[in-house]
């Protein structure tokens, strides 16, 4: 499963320590869109068979976060995963003077929140049940 409950700054921190950083908002979205014919990081489409979003739960889980483990679904584009769904993933684009930029929606988020051009926000010091990171070099 994918880390959750993590501010940018924990993020960070951990991309520091081990010699990797977060990818940029512009980095994010040019993955997630692949070939420039995807909205979702998963295709021209979403479904339940393809991302975990819309509070889906399909693991059954008795208790939030309905996050599922990285791989449960097929990867997409350049070989990556949940590049829909399952976290929205801090980025240290500054979308203004306070809030930082996070991409790709999450477990709890509705589908329009899940495509490749949707921009979250937040606070770096948040931490969200529906927050997470993925990591690049």
């Amino acid at each position: 499963h994918p880390v959750t409950m993590v501010s940018w700054y924990g993020a960070t921190a951990f991309c520091n320590y081990y010699g990797y950083r977060l990818p940029t908002e512009w980095e994010w979205q040019a993955v997630a869109d692949y070939d420039g014919s995807y909205t979702y990081g998963c295709g021209a489409i979403i479904s339940s068979s393809k991302a975990n979003y819309n509070q889906n739960n399909p693991l059954g889980l008795s208790y939030p976060p309905y996050t599922t483990p990285v791989g449960y679904y097929p990867a997409y584009g350049y070989g990556l995963c949940d590049m829909a769904g399952n976290v929205w993933e801090w980025t240290p684009s500054v979308l203004n003077s306070t809030d930082l930029v996070l991409r790709g929606g999450g477990w709890y988020s509705i589908t329009n929140y899940c495509t490749v051009t949707c921009r979250g926000d937040n606070i770096p010091d948040s931490i969200n049940s529906n927050h997470g990171f993925r990591v690049c070099r």
